[in-house]
């Protein structure tokens, strides 16, 4: 268990983890334990800030990954819900070269999980908390 996490997995409920799946209830971004004030200050964009946690993987992400995916995936959320697309519809997305398959609700924690993560990062650096 880990404190620097966005969504807190292990607390998803056996309710929700049913209703939405393994993959939606352990989708997370861990910040790394220890971010270089230097580093950050210096060259923020290529700080590795922490890692994607997707369908059992981790991807490693800078702090310029983290920005880009978070644009990409909001983007395409807000599009598949004003589409009204089945909750069972998958669509194949890509995160740094590695390929998954989600659904509409999965897509939709990605980028909210992303873009969580973008807010934090910046507030931790303004507060000069430095995650």
């Amino acid at each position: 268990m880990t404190t620097k996490s966005i969504n807190h997995p292990w607390g998803v409920s056996d309710k929700f983890r049913t209703r939405y799946g393994n993959t939606w209830a352990d989708l997370d971004f861990v910040f790394e334990a220890k971010i270089s004030a230097e580093n950050f200050s210096d060259d923020p964009m290529n700080t590795t800030i922490g890692e994607l946690h997707i369908a059992g993987q981790r991807i490693l992400m800078r702090y310029k990954d983290l920005i880009a995916y978070a644009k990409l995936y909001n983007t395409l959320s807000d599009n598949l819900y004003a589409e009204k697309l089945s909750k069972d519809t998958t669509m194949e997305i890509s995160i740094k070269g590695r390929n998954f398959m989600l659904n509409k609700q999965e897509i939709g924690k990605l980028s909210t999980t992303l873009d969580d993560a973008v807010k934090t990062a910046i507030k931790g650096y303004q507060l000069g908390l430095y995650i």
